[in-house]
């Protein structure tokens, strides 16, 4: 291990009308310390959305490059929450992401989280029902030699 760098967002905050995608959680960059090294990223991110029959979308931007799976046909998120109304609608689960980028040059590599909702409020850090659950989103960059 080279060098390491923790992002934490700590802050719960809310978007309105949140139907398309937003750099919602922005982990900011990480420069590596040398031009030839390997950079594993590990992250999570909490989203939630209004209390009844609700879709939270997630979308993982590595670089500026959506973090997505490839095949057939592309997704058009990384992960999908859905909430309906039965037994109280706390179904707050964060997404995480696990990944690595092969530094050639040294340049900043940069995290996002994108989310978004089928309709209404998008709750970040939190679940809607702000006492029932939240916790801090995080970035952590590992850079080892090669």
């Amino acid at each position: 291990v080279i060098n390491t760098k923790v992002t934490q967002i700590t802050a719960n905050s809310t978007r309105s009308s949140a139907t398309s995608f937003a750099d919602d959680l922005d982990f900011g960059s990480f420069t590596p310390s040398t031009t030839n090294s390997i950079v594993l990223i590990q992250a999570t991110a909490l989203f939630d959305g209004t209390n009844s029959s609700s879709y939270q979308y997630y979308k993982w931007v590595i670089n500026g490059s959506e973090f997505l799976s490839t095949g057939d046909s592309t997704p058009i998120a990384s992960h999908i929450q859905y909430n309906i109304h039965t037994n109280n609608n706390i179904g707050v689960i964060p997404s995480t992401i696990m990944t690595s980028v092969t530094n050639t040059d040294g340049s900043a590599i940069t995290v996002k989280c994108q989310g978004k909702v089928n309709t209404g409020t998008l709750y970040i850090n939190r679940s809607a029902n702000a006492n029932e659950a939240g916790c801090p989103s995080t970035c952590i960059w590992t850079e080892i030699a090669t």
